[in-house]
């Protein structure tokens, strides 16, 4: 199997775990409906997550587990 086919199925199982199957079929018809419009819905609710993802873990990273801080001085 290609290298970008095991992408796509691994990218479609995360979805499908994000927002479970009924719902990402919802969405993809949903989608196929709409067309562009319902396309930069979906993007932009995706872009949102990550972002959200990315300062979660940054926030971590610096200043550790929620309510365990790793040095004094840094709060959330």
């Amino acid at each position: 199997m290609k290298v970008n086919t095991k992408q796509r199925q691994k990218a479609r199982r995360g979805f499908e775990q994000t927002f479970g199957r009924e719902e990402l079929i919802n969405r993809m018809f949903h989608i196929i409906q709409t067309g562009k419009k319902g396309l930069d819905t979906f993007i932009h609710q995706l872009v949102a997550m990550l972002e959200e993802a990315i300062m979660d873990m940054e926030r971590e990273e610096q200043s550790g587990p929620e309510y365990h801080p790793v040095s004094s001085g840094i709060y959330k």
